[in-house]
C-alpha cells in the first residue's frame, strides 16, 4: 500500500493601490467635504468661528483733588488701537488766594499713550496743551487769558475682565497762562502757573 503526502502552501498577497497619489487625494477631498459640512451645520446652529479681536480699547477716567482753597477736576477719554492710544483731557482748576483773589482755568490737552500687556496693562504717556482759558478776579477787576502752554506725564494700571476694564491713572502736569488782559486792553503783566498731581479712576471697553 502506497501512502501519499500532500503539501499545500498558501501564499499571502499584499495589496498595493493602483495609484497611491490618487488614493491620498481622495482621502483629502473627503476630509475637506466633512469640514465644509461641519461649518455649515455650525452656522445653522448659530455657532460661528471665533473671530480675532479688533484690539481696540475705549477708556473714560475722572478724578478730583482738593487741597486747602484749591480744587482740580480731570475728565479724560482715550481710544487705543493695539499698543498706541490717543486721548483728550479736560482739566478744571479753581483756587482762592490772598485778599480774596480768585483763580480759575479750564484746560484741554492732547494725550499720547502707549500700553504694555493685555489682561493686566501698564499705560504711559505724555500730554500737551491744546487750548484753554483762565480768569483772575480781584474786587471788580476781571483779567482773561487764552494763551496757555505746558505739558504733563501720565502713568496708569488696568485690569481686564472680559470686555470690561478697570483703570487707575496718575497725572503730573504743569501749565502756564500768560498775557492776562482786562477790558480796555490793560495787561496784568503776571502769569498764572498751575502745577498739579492727581489720581483718576475709570472704566474701559475692549473689542
Amino acid at each position: 500500500m502506497q501512502g501519499c503526502i500532500f503539501t499545500e502552501t498558501l501564499m499571502g498577497k499584499k495589496y498595493y493601490p493602483i495609484n497611491p497619489g490618487l488614493d491620498r487625494r481622495w482621502h483629502k477631498g473627503q476630509l475637506m467635504k466633512y469640514k465644509r459640512k461641519k461649518e455649515i451645520a455650525e452656522r445653522k446652529r448659530g455657532i460661528g468661528t471665533k473671530k480675532n479681536p479688533l484690539q481696540l480699547r475705549f477708556r473714560y477716567l475722572t478724578g478730583e483733588i482738593t487741597s486747602g482753597e484749591s480744587k482740580l477736576k480731570n475728565q479724560s477719554i482715550a481710544l487705543h488701537w493695539k499698543k498706541w492710544g490717543l486721548g483728550q483731557t479736560q482739566s478744571n482748576y479753581e483756587s482762592k488766594g490772598l485778599y480774596g483773589i480768585q483763580y480759575d482755568a479750564s484746560t484741554k490737552t492732547n494725550d499720547f499713550l502707549y500700553t504694555f500687556g493685555q489682561d493686566w496693562t501698564l499705560t504711559l504717556g505724555m500730554s500737551f496743551t491744546n487750548s484753554g482759558q483762565a480768569r483772575i478776579r480781584f474786587l471788580d477787576h476781571l483779567y482773561l487769558s487764552q494763551k496757555v502752554s505746558g505739558h504733563g506725564f501720565l502713568g496708569g494700571l488696568g485690569v481686564q475682565w472680559g470686555i470690561l476694564e478697570l483703570v487707575i491713572r496718575k497725572t503730573t502736569s504743569e501749565y502756564t497762562y500768560s498775557e492776562f488782559v482786562k477790558e480796555g486792553s490793560i495787561n496784568l503783566g503776571n502769569d498764572l502757573k498751575i502745577k498739579s498731581e492727581s489720581l483718576s479712576l475709570g472704566l474701559g471697553l475692549s473689542f
